[in-house]
């Protein structure tokens, strides 16, 4: 038998979650294999871009999505929502190109005779953003939503199935389920098993909630279940498993209407925006002297944390800082302003947000530690057994690791082989070093934090002074 590979996503996780309470499956599987305790996600920290680094292997600056929500490149003035795939397909047909820049897994699997799954309790975008290409390259996708937001394959597999349930904490067992009873006996060559939760619960119940532990458990024991079939039947020679979260959260300790702060602003005339715990502004032909002036006018807000632009005051950093320097960004990026500081709950990290979410409930997208560190485990037999690895890695180290173990050669990418966890491969030969960014005027400082590993570039924070 071959070797094959299952990727297990826990949306929204953070790594001071994964505690013997919470989730004691996680730790037993930890303890199989290696744990990598500097594992960060991507900018921003939105569930989609993070999908799409994901299933590329590159950042957001090449891949192309750069949001959740972000301005229709044809038509500046809306707004697509990347949850809906229906939206993303329409813009595809819009623009005749593709949703992403760069091949996904799905796209180098189909290359080489591989078969690969996606199976996902997330948003309908978020599953078809893990292969657009599903149905082209005759692959299986399946959501949860149904066999309208699923692959030609995956909706035939609706057939055979009993109705998915509607709630998000069951719908997320009931797909890990799946992958249980269906595919795991016969695995393909690579699985993405996309889990919706704990981000669902923590969003609308609440960060450290009594309804978001409860959540997280229930995908600990769905996973548990996965675990025991794993290494008791004949896949435990031949699968290697990784387990990841996309990002973290940070808990809404206060609220702003972007939106409506800058309304009466004459630079802000003609410009789209997006925001919630980060911004886009899109701004009309790229008018360098309204980027200026709406970049300046953010440092000067006291609800923003870091501003990033192409143009404008000392104050500001590039967007290459943060490597949201793709075509389809907005001129100027921003954060909400966020603190390290605990909030009610007692679990650290508070923000500004602006949006429908309540206080309390959590919030993602921005750049403190507490949204960008994320949980990263592998394990199987070509793995470290019981080992904490101690290099930075990201993202978009998942799609390079995973062809390394089925044995292909991909594309380049922007994330690299995590070679101290395996068997057979080394330890990066360099060290890491640590970057910091700044910039500072007239009573406004910001400051960057990055670790630099070769070519590789992963966020550790965002700050304001």
């Amino acid at each position: 038998m071959t070797t094959t590979f299952l990727l297990v996503v826990f949306d929204g996780l953070r790594p001071d979650m994964v505690t013997l309470a919470n989730t004691p499956n996680l730790l037993r599987f930890a303890a199989m294999g290696t744990r990598f305790t500097r594992a960060r996600s991507v900018f921003p920290s939105e569930t989609r871009v993070c999908t799409a680094t994901v299933t590329t292997g590159c950042q957001p600056r090449r891949h192309g999505l750069i949001a959740n929500r972000f301005a229709h490149p044809a038509d500046p003035g809306r707004l697509i929502d990347t949850g809906d795939k229906s939206a993303l397909q329409a813009m595809q047909r819009d623009l005749g190109q593709d949703l992403l820049d760069v091949p996904t897994l799905g796209d180098i699997l189909a290359a080489a005779g591989r078969d690969f799954v996606v199976l996902s309790s997330g948003s309908t975008g978020q599953a078809h953003v893990l292969n657009p290409h599903a149905e082209a390259n005759g692959q299986l996708t399946l959501s949860a939503h149904g066999p309208q937001a699923s692959s030609p394959l995956g909706a035939a597999l609706f057939a055979e199935l009993a109705p998915p349930p509607t709630a998000p904490v069951a719908r997320g067992v009931w797909t890990a389920e799946l992958f249980r009873t269906r595919f795991l006996p016969n695995p393909p060559a690579a699985t993405v098993l996309w889990l919706c939760e704990p981000d669902t619960s923590a969003h609308y119940q609440g960060l450290g909630a009594p309804a978001q532990l409860e959540a997280l458990r229930a995908m600990d024991a769905a996973f548990g279940r996965i675990l025991d079939d794993w290494q008791a039947g004949p896949q435990r020679e031949h699968l290697q498993i990784m387990v990841a979260s996309d990002h973290g959260h940070t808990t809404i300790t206060g609220h702003a209407d972007v939106a409506a702060a800058l309304a009466d602003l004459p630079a802000f005339a003609g410009c789209t925006l997006a925001s919630g715990s980060s911004g886009s502004l899109w701004v009309p032909k790229g008018d360098r002297a309204q980027i200026a002036a709406l970049a300046s006018w953010l440092t000067r807000q006291d609800w923003v944390g870091n501003v990033f632009a192409d143009d404008g005051p000392p104050s500001v950093l590039p967007r290459a800082a943060v490597q949201a320097d793709h075509p389809r960004a907005g001129q100027i990026v921003f954060t909400l302003r966020a603190t390290a500081a605990p909030a009610p709950s007692g679990l650290p990290g508070s923000a500004i947000y602006d949006g429908g979410l309540k206080l309390g409930a959590g919030t993602h997208g921005g750049l403190s530690a507490t949204e960008l560190h994320t949980v990263l485990m592998l394990a199987g037999s070509q793995v470290v057994p019981d080992a904490r690895a101690e290099w930075p890695a990201g993202l978009a180290d998942i799609a390079p690791t995973a062809l390394h173990l089925l044995g292909i050669a991909g594309p380049v990418m922007d994330g690299r082989v995590l070679g101290e966890a395996l068997r057979d491969a080394a330890v990066p030969a360099m060290a890491p070093a640590s970057e910091s960014w700044e910039a500072a005027e007239d009573g406004y400082s910001q400051r960057l934090a990055r670790t630099r590993l070769g070519g590789q570039v992963y966020l550790e924070y965002g700050e304001r002074g």
